[in-house]
C-alpha cells in the first residue's frame, strides 16, 4: 500500500528565479509621479526593489543537479500607473479625466532542462473606486497638487497584493 501511495504522490518541483523585468514608462505616462513641492516619485525603481524582496528565490545559476521537474521563474511588470484626476476643458465647460492606480504582472514558469514553458500567468490589480474618490476629493487632489495622489508606498502595497495573487495561482497549478 505504501508503494502505491508513493507512486501517485507528486513530487513538488524546485523553483529558481531567472529574471525580473519592469517595463519603463515614457515621460508623458509618468506624469502621475509629479508634485509641485514634493520630489518626484520613481515608481519603476520602487517596484523593481520590492519585486527583488518578494521573489527572494535562489537564482537559476545556482541550480545544480537539475531534475526533470525543476522550474525557472520569470516575472515581468508590464504596466503600472499611479492614480490621477485632471480637470480638462475650457471655462465654463469642464471635463474630468481620471485613471485609477493599476499594476499588471506577467510571469512564466519553465522547465530548466528543456526551457519549455510550463505555464504562464497574468494578474492585474487596481485600487478600489472608494479609495480613488476619497483621495481625489482631498485638498491635494482637488486644488493644490503639491504631491502625487499616490506614492511609492501605495504602489508597493498594490504590487504586494498582485504578487500574492500571482503566487497563489502558481501554487495551485503545481
Amino acid at each position: 500500500m505504501l508503494f502505491v501511495q508513493k507512486f501517485f504522490k507528486k513530487e513538488k518541483p524546485r523553483v529558481y528565479l531567472d529574471a525580473i523585468f519592469v517595463v519603463p514608462r515614457g515621460e508623458l505616462r509618468s506624469s502621475d509621479e509629479w508634485g509641485w513641492l514634493a520630489s518626484a516619485e520613481s515608481f519603476e525603481e520602487s517596484i523593481r526593489a520590492e519585486l527583488g524582496e518578494i521573489f527572494n528565490l535562489p537564482h537559476i545559476s545556482t541550480a545544480s543537479e537539475v531534475k526533470r521537474r525543476d522550474l525557472g521563474l520569470q516575472v515581468a511588470v508590464v504596466g503600472y500607473r499611479g492614480g490621477e484626476l485632471v480637470d480638462a476643458g475650457l471655462h465654463p465647460i469642464s471635463v474630468p479625466i481620471f485613471w485609477k492606480p493599476k499594476i499588471e504582472i506577467h510571469s512564466r514558469l519553465f522547465y530548466l532542462d528543456s526551457q519549455k514553458t510550463f505555464k504562464k500567468y497574468k494578474v492585474v490589480e487596481r485600487f478600489s473606486w472608494s479609495d480613488f474618490v476619497g483621495r481625489s476629493m482631498t485638498l491635494n487632489g482637488l486644488f493644490f497638487r503639491y504631491k502625487p495622489l499616490y506614492n511609492n508606498q501605495d504602489m508597493e502595497h498594490l504590487l504586494l497584493k498582485a504578487c500574492l495573487r500571482l503566487v497563489e495561482k502558481m501554487k495551485s497549478s503545481l
